[in-house]
């Protein structure tokens, strides 16, 4: 069969998403993926016989709970968990300091390391808390709102403040305006550097902390899970729920061509040729990809054509999976199992150290040393290794995606070896027990995982590119110019991070414009004022008040209580 409904090219997560919803609303779709196998960047993969790693994405901490919810993932196969652990961060003088997931947990570790941090971190959360409470009305929305609607919505709500931290601040200002300790900022300042272009000092990049950090799990804000098996699990989830209602899912099939005949798409051609007939087409790939190579440019208007080749998609990261034959232990912590490997750990994470990377990333370099993240999710998850081995999988940031006078193929083999360098520095005797590694560069990510530029978010999470914005202004984000042409990746509102949106939106926008015979702009309903902060809040932002609840939290049973009670 050759004829669809609705044809969705990708199957990563979003595209996956977007599926089962046009699935659901009664459609026959077919997912084209240009790999061997699906996920796209949220795939779990064998790197060497018996040792598994999550390849680009490798922790759950944005997918939104109503998709959990409406696609019922956890009855086909996804099964998300969480350790005792949230991040931590191990610096070489043999410092180190771990956020749990218990409050009250947290809030002892910290004070025993940076005393008087507990309080601050706690005003810092309900800042968030009230982040979240604004921006959550336009995660799931087929049309988001303009910036001046959503800066007139934080207005509204007494919040003008809140704005200017969380869009238009470097990370290093905002995490000065809570913190006094460098450890704490240290370990804060790399959520906001994550696949970044710049470094603490650039301005804007204050919007990536709060993107990653108003994520939850099971209600908790903050907070991510592992899903058993890998990130893999939730596309092999939500492809086995789209096959069982009635969804075609090919592999090893690339498209060459979105078809369009009179302004409006009519299918797809394949690179071997083959052709495949439908009235919509919904692309999860980055937008300059579906724009400018998939499209005939002659079919946009010039206007367009020309924003699109301007969408920013610098930032880069880099993985090296490593294989060990036992658990590593690292310095200034007992050695054994710890909290250092249950949960997210950075080495060396300090606002200096992302600097250096960030201001040599500009001239197409990195520095000798650079703060590494990792997981070991072997630690609790039997399925990634072998008995008794492990997977360390590590994460770079803030690399460049072009190199001066060389490329990633020609580096690969030295950017491997100092990551191991550095590796030694921290845990001692690492290289004796490593069985072998697998590099994925920044061209790797372009290359294999068709993420543009290495950017895991499909492009640059700026104010500029954002909301309605993103990626081109005055199409309601997953529309484009092409009738019957919808775009549902993380190139779209709201951004990247496996939240799960696009893809929820961008078949939501087909649906609405296919009942309403079209589209034309809205601005109902786009952004509304949250009102009063809650009691809570208000009565936390008494410093008297806020000291007293701290010091209550840290003791074992009020904190468990107070993490029940603050479950959203």
């Amino acid at each position: 069969m050759s004829q669809y409904d609705a044809i969705v090219i990708g199957s990563g997560h979003n595209g996956l998403i977007a599926a089962n919803y046009l699935t659901d609303a009664g459609k026959r779709v077919l997912v084209l993926e240009r790999r061997s196998r699906i996920g796209g960047a949220t795939v779990t993969e064998e790197f060497l016989p018996g040792f598994r790693a999550s390849s680009c994405a490798y922790v759950s901490g944005l997918l939104h709970k109503k998709i959990l919810k409406d696609l019922e993932l956890q009855k086909n196969g996804l099964h998300l968990y969480q350790t005792d652990v949230g991040a931590g961060n191990v610096l070489r003088d043999g410092r180190s300091l771990f956020l749990y997931n218990e409050l009250g947990k947290t809030l002892r570790g910290v004070e025993a390391v940076a005393p008087g941090e507990g309080e601050r971190l706690t005003a810092f959360g309900l800042r968030l808390e009230r982040l979240a409470s604004i921006l959550d009305q336009w995660l799931l929305v087929d049309e988001p709102p303009s910036l001046d609607q959503v800066v007139a919505t934080f207005i509204d709500s007494g919040e003008e403040e809140l704005f200017t931290e969380f869009f238009t601040l470097s990370g290093l200002d905002l995490v000065d305006r809570y913190f006094e300790s460098d450890i704490l900022k240290g370990l804060l300042m790399f959520t906001a550097m994550v696949s970044v272009w710049g470094g603490p000092r650039t301005p804007g990049w204050s919007y990536v902390y709060g993107h990653h950090a108003i994520g939850e799990y099971d209600g908790r804000m903050g907070q991510f899970a592992f899903p058993r098996g890998g990130m893999g699990s939730i596309a092999e989830s939500l492809a086995r729920r789209a096959v069982a209602l009635g969804a075609t899912i090919e592999t090893d099939s690339c498209v060459a061509r979105i078809n369009v005949v009179k302004d409006r798409v009519c299918g797809v051609t394949l690179t071997d040729g083959r052709v495949f007939d439908a009235p919509f087409v919904l692309s999860g790939t980055d937008p300059q990809q579906t724009l400018l190579r998939m499209v005939d440019g002659a079919q946009l208007p010039t206007a367009y054509h020309s924003a699109a080749q301007r969408f920013d998609q610098r930032g880069s990261m880099a993985r090296v999976l490593i294989a060990l034959d036992r658990l590593p232990d690292f310095i200034g912590l007992p050695p054994g199992e710890g909290p250092q490997h249950r949960g997210l750990t950075i080495l060396g994470s300090e606002v200096e150290s992302f600097q250096r990377v960030g201001d040599a990333q500009r001239y197409g370099e990195y520095p000798d040393d650079f703060p590494i993240e990792f997981i070991i999710q072997s630690v609790h998850d039997d399925t990634m290794a072998p008995p008794g081995k492990h997977v360390l999988s590590t994460g770079i940031q803030q690399l460049p995606f072009e190199l001066n006078g060389r490329t990633w193929d020609d580096e690969k083999d030295r950017f491997t070896a100092r990551v191991l360098d550095i590796l030694e520095t921290y845990s001692p005797g690492i290289r004796d027990s490593i069985i072998g590694t697998h590099t994925i560069t920044p061209l790797d990510l372009e290359r294999e995982y068709g993420l543009p530029g290495g950017n895991i978010f499909h492009g640059a999470m700026t104010l500029g590119q954002m909301f309605d914005s993103r990626p081109l202004p005055g199409w309601g984000s997953y529309r484009t110019p092409v009738a019957g042409l919808y775009l549902c990746g993380a190139g779209t509102h709201p951004g990247g991070g496996v939240i799960g949106a696009p893809g929820h939106n961008g078949a939501h926008a087909l649906l609405r414009d296919e009942a309403n015979g079209g589209w034309e702009r809205s601005r109902v309903g786009v952004g509304s004022a949250v009102g009063k902060a809650p009691l809570l809040h208000r009565l936390m932002s008494r410093p008297g008040i806020r000291k007293m609840g701290v010091k209550l939290a840290q003791q074992p049973v009020v904190g468990k209580a107070a993490d029940t009670f603050t479950k959203r």
